[in-house]
């Protein structure tokens, strides 16, 4: 379906193609296509300036589903979409004026990003080779283009807030100044196979101050170091993150709020907790697979909680 939207601003634009992005292609729903073009199976228009509502007045009565979008809550209009725009509420809106249940807003429940660190989380198969693992992953840290969101948050692309756009994804609000990120759900409809694909750094559009005001209404507020937990927990599957491999020897210096939530990251925490430790002898001391290990080393790097000792093993913290 088509979905045309009119007098808009970009920003909005770049919101609602997110979205549709988000659910084209569901087996529970269908492909969806945004044009600025007049015409659409759906027609959404800007009536907050004068074209715009010249427009709606023209099309309102026409053949077609017309949504008007405005901050004006007296707007007098058969269907409204109130600005500013919240990805449920618009998600929403479109499944019932498509004629069809309203569209949930991450599909179906989803286990937890956590969810790959359990008893039965198996190692890389045996013919996989860890030299070339590890090669590839260096080659895919090498450009902005390759990174996953965990080392977007690791390395700072984003100075400033910035709305995340990448196809497939929700929509993320991320505020590196303040350290906190907004999303309207819960971090369980985030699917974790997301955390491991590698997006580029201009799917983090930028917002000023006053659009990032305007965005989070409505939306929950998270601190930065749980999402950066969550994407580097569940980046790299059944691997070490290639700026750990070696022989390096890692140490905590607290035990991560979010591994207290999950009993095995929560022993590893406690092993690291104790002093000096590198990955043989946590391996061995947890008695857990190398890839729930690996798991929990990179969401400790990728979140800033890791202190990584590359010196010979005689040498101290």
């Amino acid at each position: 379906m088509t979905l045309s939207v009119l007098h808009a601003g970009s920003k909005d634009r770049m919101v609602m193609r997110s979205l549709l992005n988000l659910i084209s292609g569901r087996s529970d729903g269908v492909d969806w296509h945004l044009s600025d073009e007049p015409g659409g199976d759906i027609t959404i228009i800007d009536v907050d300036n004068s074209a715009g509502e010249q427009t709606w007045a023209s099309l309102v009565h026409e053949t077609g589903a017309v949504i008007a979008m405005t901050r004006r809550q007296a707007f007098d209009a058969p269907v409204r979409l109130q600005k500013p725009l919240r990805s449920r509420e618009f998600l929403q809106l479109l499944g019932r004026v498509a004629g069809r249940e309203a569209v949930p807003l991450a599909g179906p429940k989803r286990p937890a990003a956590v969810a790959p660190v359990t008893a039965e989380v198996t190692e890389p198969p045996a013919t996989q080779s860890p030299v070339a693992d590890a090669g590839r992953a260096e080659q895919d840290l090498a450009s902005d283009a390759d990174l996953t969101l965990a080392d977007h948050l690791r390395c700072q692309t984003w100075s400033a807030p910035v709305a995340l756009t990448s196809a497939a994804w929700p929509m993320l609000l991320i505020d590196p100044c303040s350290g906190t990120w907004f999303f309207d759900g819960s971090i369980s409809d985030l699917d974790p196979a997301q955390f491991a694909r590698p997006i580029p750094a201009a799917a983090g559009v930028a917002l000023s101050n006053s659009e990032l005001v305007e965005r989070i209404q409505g939306h929950r507020q998270r601190t930065l170091s749980e999402l950066k937990w969550y994407a580097g927990l569940a980046q790299l599957p059944g691997r070490l993150h290639p700026e750990l491999r070696g022989e390096p020897e890692f140490m905590l210096t607290q035990v991560p709020p979010e591994a207290m939530k999950n009993e095995l990251l929560h022993q590893l925490a406690r092993i690291a907790l104790r002093g000096p430790i590198d990955l043989e002898r946590l391996l061995v001391e947890s008695g857990q697979p190398e890839a729930n290990v690996s798991a929990f080393l990179n969401a400790c790097f990728c979140s800033g909680k890791l202190l990584i000792n590359r010196t010979a093993r005689a040498a101290s913290f």
